[in-house]
């Protein structure tokens, strides 16, 4: 009886081993972000589905959450050489054990996560959110100007020349790659020659949670959610906030402008309209959303963003840069060329009159929300199980 069980144990653990998968990715829980969230998801997902997933990410989580599954963390107090060090490491020991690699970013963890796939020879695949050369220019204020313009320009090439060559070696090697929209889909087929039957297009989640009022609040609340840096475009908000002179903006978020803007505020007056405050839960956030009147994305090249898709599930009108890469039909009223702020001012006054705002909240109440996360991990899973 005893050796049965010993025997049991051993063919238990053989079959966890085999059914592994290993996760790499940039950030992970309690980071907050979408990247993040679609880690954990896929990751529950997964486990449930029969699998052992292993997270690797950069990052710390001070409270040791127990989500089920295991998770290796590498610490952002490391200096950068030993964090990637280190995940190389990990990455080494678990992927020999895994069927098939899993990234989430180019970079950081896509090129170790890829070279050690291929070693090992196994199925490697990729999740992209955005583009890192292109979003690192902008970040440092060099280059503001919308992605497709970049590009179009050749700029990526001049800028970071060996960063374009290493995420064309990584995105090249993948057996697939997973994108939420068309335009990221042409994107990498066209500048990184990845091959059309590659790309994966898995939409972002997006379904209703709750309606929002008709009711146009006497103060409204215009809400951002994300990161303070300069691809975002806050200037040119606070700015056309400042011009329309009506209700409040809320700031939520952290990053490298947060003090410019403080000063940008402090210098217009506007210290008790425009508020500022720190990341937080998933469940504050979504308090904060509910609350509000307008969400807005105004950054000069957005990607199908969460917090845009969040605002919408509780009925929020939106504003949103055009060339969203959304795989909704957002209507007119509620883009705006990131580049101009008179069309952002229309955009608002249009939105602070009660009649239009009724209308908006009926939009978006009449917006197609049926992508659950139970739909997005599935077509995950769909993709997985295809090269294993």
């Amino acid at each position: 009886h005893s050796n049965n069980c010993y025997f049991g144990l051993i063919r238990h653990n053989v079959r966890q081993l085999y059914m592994q998968i290993l996760l790499a990715a940039g950030a992970f829980f309690p980071d907050i972000g979408g990247p993040a969230i679609h880690v954990r998801k896929i990751a529950e997902r997964l486990k449930k589905e029969g699998f052992r997933p292993v997270v690797v990410a950069y990052g710390d989580d001070p409270s040791n959450t127990d989500l089920g599954f295991k998770i290796i963390r590498i610490s952002r107090k490391f200096p950068k050489i030993l964090q990637w060090f280190f995940y190389f490491l990990i990455i080494f020991i678990y992927a020999p054990f895994s069927k098939l690699v899993y990234a989430f970013d180019p970079t950081s963890a896509g090129l170790p996560a890829c070279l050690i796939a291929k070693i090992f020879r196994k199925p490697f695949i990729i999740r992209i959110g955005g583009d890192p050369i292109w979003e690192r220019e902008v970040e440092k204020g060099r280059r503001l100007m919308p992605i497709k313009k970049y590009y179009e320009l050749g700029l990526h090439k001049k800028d970071k020349s060996l960063l374009f060559k290493t995420i064309k070696f990584v995105v090249r090697k993948a057996n697939a790659i997973i994108v939420s929209n068309n335009f990221f889909g042409a994107f990498y087929k066209n500048y990184y020659g990845v091959e059309k039957n590659k790309i994966e297009f898995i939409n972002n989640p997006l379904f209703k949670r709750e309606d929002s009022s008709f009711v146009l609040p006497n103060e409204p609340v215009i809400l951002f959610g994300g990161r303070f840096v300069s691809y975002k475009n806050l200037p040119l908000v606070i700015e056309a906030f400042k011009e329309v002179g009506i209700g409040k903006l809320s700031l939520i978020g952290s990053g490298p402008d947060k003090n410019k803007l403080i000063e940008l505020v402090n210098s217009m007056d506007l210290k008790e309209k425009v508020l500022f405050f720190d990341p937080m839960t998933q469940e504050n956030l979504f308090q904060y959303i509910k609350e509000s009147s307008i969400c807005i994305g105004p950054a000069l090249s957005e990607f199908s963003p969460n917090f845009i898709l969040e605002a919408l599930s509780f009925g929020k009108p939106v504003l949103l840069s055009k060339g969203h890469g959304l795989s909704l039909n957002l209507p007119e009223e509620f883009l705006f060329d990131p580049e101009n702020k008179e069309e952002l001012k229309q955009k608002l006054v249009y939105l602070f009159n009660e009649k239009n705002y009724e209308k908006a909240v009926s939009d978006v109440r009449d917006l197609p929300m049926d992508n659950s996360w139970e739909k997005v991990t599935g077509d995950n899973i769909m993709v997985i199980k295809k090269f294993i």
